[in-house]
């Protein structure tokens, strides 16, 4: 028996399917193998199948095995059927776009069989991060606490604080994203996911152009719910020192996460099929430094004595719908690049 097994360097799911391909050639079975996220004309022979095989858009992925008259997307349609369907002694030959009959249409926990990769991916995690970075949310949250301490007296000491704060909100992001992608990885992202991805980005989008065009509109804002303010407040309120802003940071992340998330998530959802954890954690790092780069800016301003909290704080209110406008457009296009399949 012949068939031809596509997978992608990276991918949770070929992995768990690439251990019974294994058994299989071990046992004599004939399968070629074609890695198609680092080499396009394995991309573009997959393409071909799917094609000819009438694979629609949503249920194209991989770990995909093709064989004569049918084929199995996804990593437990192999794992369960293939064992039983491939044999040393058999006469099945190889597989070709051209032969359609006889499919067999099995989805399941597949990847995308595009994977982002270079300036592309950059340009992806780098957008999704400046609309987090410029979220009025974590801003908002630095300034209350640097009112704080500077009403202290004490202007080094808001220095350290604001730093071992920022400090902390990195490291908080940077361990939730870190545990996000493995669950999702454990779960497996089907490629209808991603449609879902594109669609709720495109929602956050359009709220956040809500709050340009009719700010406060319906009741609620792309921000920590006002309800919250007052409970953040009095915590951020009480903090003294630099160990204490580091610690209050962890708390805070609960707060920010539902204003600051809708990005974060989106990221992460879309990577999570594409990537393994050791190639996951450098864009984690990168896309949290750009998360928190306005927040040391403002620290660092402050410190110089270039402005005040007060004048930090104007400016946030007089720009606050000019951020929820550039954080809708960047998430907008992300959305469409995604539900209309660029990425």
């Amino acid at each position: 028996d012949c068939a031809y097994f596509f997978y992608g360097i990276g991918c949770p799911h070929c992995a768990q399917a690439e251990t019974v391909i294994t058994a299989l050639v071990m046992s004599g079975v004939e399968i070629h193998e074609f890695e198609v996220y680092r080499n396009s004309t394995n991309a573009m022979i997959l393409n071909s199948f799917f094609d000819s095989y009438n694979i629609s858009d949503s249920s194209r992925g991989v770990p995909v095995l093709f064989y004569q008259g049918g084929y199995m997307i996804g990593d437990k349609p192999i794992i369960q059927k293939a064992p039983y369907l491939f044999s040393a002694n058999g006469t099945m030959p190889c597989p070709s776009p051209g032969q359609t009959n006889g499919e067999i249409a099995i989805t399941s926990s597949a990847s995308p069989a595009e994977k982002l990769s270079g300036i592309e991916l950059i340009l992806f995690v780098g957008g999704a991060a400046i609309v987090d970075s410029i979220n009025p949310c974590a801003i908002a949250v630095l300034l209350i606490l640097l009112s704080s301490l500077m009403m202290a007296g004490n202007p080094k000491r808001a220095l350290k604080a604001g730093l071992a704060f920022i400090l902390s909100i990195y490291i908080a992001y940077f361990l939730f994203g870190l545990g996000l992608f493995s669950a999702l990885q454990v779960a497996g992202v089907t490629t209808v996911i991603y449609d879902v991805i594109g669609f709720v980005a495109i929602a956050i989008g359009l709220l956040n152009i809500k709050d340009y065009v009719w700010y406060g509109g319906a009741g609620f804002v792309m921000e920590i719910p006002r309800s919250w303010r007052p409970t953040l407040k009095c915590l951020l309120n009480s903090v003294t020192s630099a160990p204490g802003a580091f610690l209050i940071g962890f708390v805070v992340c609960l707060f920010e996460l539902p204003c600051t998330g809708g990005p974060y998530f989106f990221t992460l959802g879309l990577l999570a099929n594409q990537m393994s954890v050791s190639e996951i954690i450098p864009i984690l790092a990168f896309y949290n430094l750009l998360f928190v780069s306005p927040l040391l800016l403002v620290v660092l301003v402050m410190n110089y004595g270039w402005t005040t909290v007060n004048q930090l704080e104007q400016l946030k209110e007089k720009h606050i719908r000019n951020f929820h406008l550039i954080a809708g457009l960047i998430m907008l296009v992300l959305g469409f690049a995604l539900v209309m399949h660029w990425f």
